[in-house]
């Protein structure tokens, strides 16, 4: 690939050409720094030729204006899309706490459950203790030991506590 092959029209064959002949005594220089005055130059001269048609100063106070009306109504939707998002993180902050008070009361009703049902589990061997004792024989209690795990009744209410 040859250096003729890149830019429009081998632009930027026709720069690296001028740049090795204003540049031949001169090796400190560099090709994209030579470039880049080059299109600053053209720049300029692109905006010369448009203020000298006067169209430039027409169009920059259009432009300005129109520039302005974008531009607040810009500031007007991010100021809703800020409010609307402080909107969404309250909610989702409430939504936190609501779920982390009733794990908590999740978590206390399930602990008071466990120790009742290990209290009544204790109740009950000392009392079959104390029955075989008197008896003098193997006793069978028929009663149900309390549950350990909470209910969806009770579940159910206390979510709907919250």
């Amino acid at each position: 690939m040859y250096i003729h092959d890149y830019g429009k029209n081998g632009e930027y064959h026709k720069a690296a050409q001028e740049y090795r002949k204003e540049n031949s005594r001169h090796q400190e220089a560099s090709f994209s720094g030579y470039i880049d005055r080059k299109q600053e130059h053209i720049g300029n001269r692109n905006y010369e030729k448009e203020r000298e048609k006067g169209g430039l100063e027409e169009k920059s106070s259009a432009e300005e204006d129109g520039w302005e009306e974008k531009l607040r109504k810009w500031d007007e939707e991010m100021e809703r899309i800020r409010e609307r998002n402080r909107r969404e993180r309250e909610r989702i902050q409430e939504e936190r706490i609501r779920k982390k008070r009733i794990q908590k009361k999740l978590l206390e009703k399930l602990a008071l459950k466990k120790y009742l049902a290990r209290q009544d589990e204790m109740m009950q061997m000392n009392e079959k203790i104390s029955l075989e004792r008197a008896v003098g024989q193997d006793v069978y209690i028929e009663k149900a030991p309390l549950s350990k795990s909470l209910s969806a009744a009770e579940i159910a209410a206390i979510c709907s506590e919250f």
